[in-house]
């Protein structure tokens, strides 16, 4: 089963790298990237399409992790209620 994860974080150098490599090393599969335009005045959103590896993998533990980046100011899961919010 995939599951949606938007993202909300500040631009920044290796950013996408440390979300995506979060991601991977968390034992999910990234199957989808969406970035629209990012402008570096202001946050990005990054949509990510993933799939856990096994039965194991909770979505909600990934989105904690997730909030917890340095410079992400929001994580949004289509399968959580209610969403993580980071401390900016």
């Amino acid at each position: 089963m995939t599951d949606r994860i938007e993202i909300e974080f500040r631009p920044s150098e290796g950013a996408i790298l440390r979300l995506i490599g979060l991601v991977e090393r968390r034992g999910f599969e990234v199957r989808g990237v969406e970035l629209p335009q990012m402008n570096t005045q202001s946050d990005a959103r990054m949509d990510l399409t993933v799939q856990p590896r096994d039965a194991g993998r909770k979505m909600s533990t990934l989105c904690a992790q997730i909030s917890k980046i340095y410079g992400v100011s929001a994580v949004r899961s289509a399968s959580l209620t209610p969403a993580y919010e980071a401390a900016s």
